[in-house]
């Protein structure tokens, strides 16, 4: 039989600390000792990657910290340079050496460099219409012999001002011009000439700056008053009297709408009564008020009317409400046609006084513009007679404009204009109004015109595309004909400018779409910030053009 006998459990022998003895202490130094030895292990290699990490990366950082500094220094240096050449070009500096002179002191002066980066070169030198620029930068290398780099470079290119200018102020002279605005127009008008004329001085070019000035109202004034004492009215021509002129309305006879019952000679009127041709004129028949055509003699709507009020009836025979009355009719029709058209009446100076403001009696009567000056070289000259700009009348905006055109036409009746095309040469008109085309209607019971008479003669007589209309439908053809002659005027590369003064009927897309571009156009609300309209168009004007 198998004897079992069962064994006690096992017990470490402890002391009587309840500790037990060495000889039953697991080995927990040792195992910490070699954790510790193999964490210090890998502490040591991670070490020693990040070490060879950073040896590795350090260059490839600085490379690219040095090539980030770099592109950014070269973009500064870009735009130092451009604007330093632009500068330069401003200057009135007409060798290589005057304009090196301040493009350099222009760039040291826009020019930030950092640390020990040094500018090695700049040229600016003058290369036909140009001041053409470079420069040369040496940057530090953050990674030298790792990372080596050339200098930084720039290059630059100003065109200056086309060096040829030909412009028309075309301003008007209205009678809702005077007070503040006329006098802010001509402040405003002298300093636009005066900044052209220090961009002109920049030019190395003959003659660079041109300027024409037309003020408008109802009529143009082409010229100064011209005395008739000797003219011929056998040949209809005379000192003073330009050979585009047709004193017989010949266009208005053909059309069976002129002022007098027979065909008569204006200006044999005026040299029998002892007057004066003023110098004003009137529109041409269509469709040549909107066009260039050069007056000819067997085409007479080419050819330009002088301006003249007729005699109306006799307010002392019944006829009240005609406003010009100012000779005697001698007649003892009672019907007011007959009495206005009665050409043999013109035997005596007319009566003195004005009728409205401005509007002297005769047939001279609201010819009392400023003339236009042609174009010419002389800012003094445009400036006096901007200062002599005065306000009356109603406003004929198309018959300023077409007169602008003809200013820097090279095509008669001045033919003062370059030819289209020429090269580095550039044609402006900036027109300027402060109302809508107006043709204005007496509104009497009497008047049997149904208009005053203007540039557009009587509403009767057919110019204008209507008759007896509204003053509504009157402005809108009006407005029509602008926008043709607008189109006319952009259409030979002329560049347009529109400034609208104070102007509240009326929609401003007229002006606006006459304009070469939207920003060519400004629609002043107060009359104060016309002067900076004017600088703004300056400046446009002036603006220089810049390629890299």
């Amino acid at each position: 039989m198998l004897d079992l006998k069962l064994s006690k459990p096992h017990r470490s022998p402890v002391d009587r600390n309840g500790q037990a003895p060495a000889r039953f202490k697991p080995a927990k130094d040792g195992v910490s000792r070699a954790l510790g030895a193999a964490v210090s292990d890998d502490r040591g290699v991670s070490a020693v990657m990040f070490a060879v990490t950073l040896a590795l990366l350090a260059p490839l950082m600085l490379g690219v910290f040095d090539i980030y500094l770099a592109s950014t220094q070269r973009t500064q240096l870009q735009d130092a340079l451009d604007a330093a050449t632009l500068f330069a070009a401003r200057s009135p500096g007409k060798t290589s050496a005057a304009v090196d002179q301040v493009g350099e002191a222009a760039l040291r002066a826009n020019l930030t460099l950092p640390g020990s980066a040094t500018l090695v070169s700049s040229t600016f030198t003058l290369e036909g219409d140009s001041v053409v620029a470079q420069a040369e930068v040496k940057m530090p290398a953050l990674a030298a012999g790792l990372w080596p780099h050339e200098n930084l470079r720039a290059n630059s290119e100003v065109v200056r001002s086309l060096d040829r200018l030909e412009l028309a102020l075309v301003l008007d002279n209205t009678g809702s011009m005077s007070g503040k605005k006329l006098s802010t127009l001509k402040t405003s008008a002298k300093d636009l000439v005066d900044k052209l004329q220090v961009a002109a001085a920049r030019s190395p070019q003959v003659d660079p700056l041109k300027i024409a000035l037309v003020p408008f109202s109802m009529t143009v004034r082409v010229q100064g008053k011209s005395s008739v004492k000797k003219y011929k009215t056998s040949t209809h021509s005379g000192a003073g009297i330009p050979a585009w002129i047709d004193p017989q309305g010949s266009a208005h006879v053909a059309a069976g709408k002129d002022i007098f019952n027979t065909k008569s000679d204006r200006l044999g009127l005026l040299k029998a009564m002892g007057e004066s041709w003023e110098g004003c004129v009137e529109a041409r028949r269509q469709p040549y008020d909107v066009e260039e055509t050069a007056p000819t003699v067997s085409i007479p709507a080419t050819m330009y009317v002088p301006y003249f009020w007729p005699d109306e009836p006799d307010a002392a025979d019944g006829f009240s409400g005609y406003p010009n009355d100012y000779i005697d009719d001698a007649t003892n029709s009672s019907s007011w046609s007959v009495r206005e058209k009665n050409a043999a009446k013109y035997k005596k100076s007319p009566r003195n006084g004005s009728f409205m403001s401005g509007y002297e009696y005769g047939p001279n009567a609201g010819c009392a513009l400023q003339p236009i000056v042609r174009l010419t070289t002389s800012s003094a000259s445009i400036k006096s007679a901007i200062d002599d700009m005065t306000a009356v009348g109603d406003t004929n905006i198309p018959l300023g404009m077409s007169w602008g055109w003809q200013m820097l036409s090279p095509s008669a009746p001045f033919s003062d204009g370059a030819p289209y095309g020429t090269p580095h040469l550039r044609k402006i008109i900036i027109l300027m109004t402060d109302g809508d085309n107006t043709m204005g209607d007496p509104a009497s019971s009497w008047e049997q015109n149904k208009s005053y008479y203007s540039g557009l003669g009587y509403i009767w007589q057919g110019m204008l595309g209507v008759t007896s209309a509204s003053s509504g439908a009157r402005s809108d053809k009006m407005d029509d004909r602008l926008a043709v002659l607008c189109d006319n005027i952009k259409a030979r590369d002329i560049v347009v400018y529109t400034v609208r003064v104070e102007v509240r009927s009326g929609e401003s897309s007229l002006l606006e779409n006459c304009a070469s571009t939207a920003d060519k156009f400004y629609d002043v609300q107060d009359v104060a910030d016309l002067s900076a309209a004017f600088d703004s168009i300056a400046g446009s004007i002036d603006n220089l053009r810049l390629t890299r």
